[in-house]
């Protein structure tokens, strides 16, 4: 198994080294029932794990080994330095993501398949078992908390709040991870500075929401000023006047095109037509100023 060199293996227990060695010293306390359970050693057995640190499945996959009092060598893969896509890790991973966990001679890639290898390989008196026995209540409350849990788009959460530092609130983000959006002097859109077919389809959303009454309920009440900031600026770029026009004449734009279209299939008498487009004419220049007054 080829490993970089500048990846250097620790000991995975439940306290750092450092934290082991500065205890040393220390005398020795009584154990917490509440606490996890002291390394488990297997003799003959190497578990590694291959992870980064703000990885959220490798934190819940390092928790679980934790827990269960397991040793292992953790093997930090850095995410922000891509080396999670060098030909060394994708050997071990073609989908270029961690943890990947190697015991004997498995591969685990999976974050939920490497908690249930985990959870069903290390059992035993001195091991904590954190699944309950299977057919008791504890066991299907567990199991529906963890389909709860793991449904959460953390990582959603995660790239939205480093892109747009400014929604959150006494963030932990490193000042690193958002000093480049920061420097940018561009407007930011979804995606980034760029106006892509993300914007393009919000834009065209809101617009629909907007028309049908929505908007109030939705964003214009203040409760999503960054919505609001979105559609404002979206409405005055040129594409989107051309193609969907002012949002309080959408329905005239509509209705006298067609209008007009019909008359010209199947044309009336002068007098006829006199009177649609005069009558047409009328409705449109008085609808007009209604929506202006009541909405502008």
């Amino acid at each position: 198994m080829a490993t970089p060199n500048n990846l250097t293996p620790t000991n995975c227990s439940w306290w750092p080294i450092s934290a082991l060695e500065s205890d040393a010293a220390k005398p020795a306390e009584a154990p917490d029932a509440h606490e996890a359970a002291s390394p488990a050693h297997w003799p003959g057995e190497s578990l590694v794990l291959y992870h980064w640190t703000q990885s959220f499945s490798s934190q819940k996959v390092r928790l679980v080994i934790a827990e269960k009092g397991l040793v292992c060598e953790e093997r930090d893969v850095s995410l922000p330095q891509s080396e999670h896509k060098e030909p060394w890790f994708m050997r071990l991973n073609l989908g270029e993501e961690v943890p990947v966990i190697i015991h004997r001679d498995n591969i685990i890639s999976d974050y939920d398949q490497i908690i249930d290898y985990v959870e069903r390989t290390f059992t035993g008196e001195h091991v904590v078992a954190l699944m309950p026995e299977v057919g008791s209540p504890q066991h299907a409350r567990v199991l529906q908390y963890r389909e709860l849990l793991d449904a959460l788009p953390m990582d959603a959460y995660t790239h939205g709040c480093i892109l747009h530092p400014e929604l959150t609130t006494d963030s932990m983000i490193p000042k690193y991870a958002t000093a480049e959006i920061r420097r940018q002097k561009c407007e930011l859109w979804l995606c980034g500075c760029a106006f892509t077919l993300a914007d393009v389809l919000l834009g065209a959303t809101l617009h629909r929401l907007k028309f049908l009454g929505l908007s109030k309920k939705y964003w214009e009440d203040g409760s999503r000023p960054n919505l609001q900031s979105f559609f404002e600026r979206v409405q005055r770029r040129f594409a989107f006047r051309k193609v969907l026009g002012d949002i309080h004449t959408t329905l005239l734009s509509a209705v006298i095109p067609n209008a007009f279209r019909l008359v010209k299939r199947k044309p009336p008498s002068f007098f006829g037509a006199s009177f649609l487009m005069g009558s047409l004419g009328g409705m449109g220049y008085f609808a007009y100023w209604y929506l202006k007054k009541k909405y502008i």
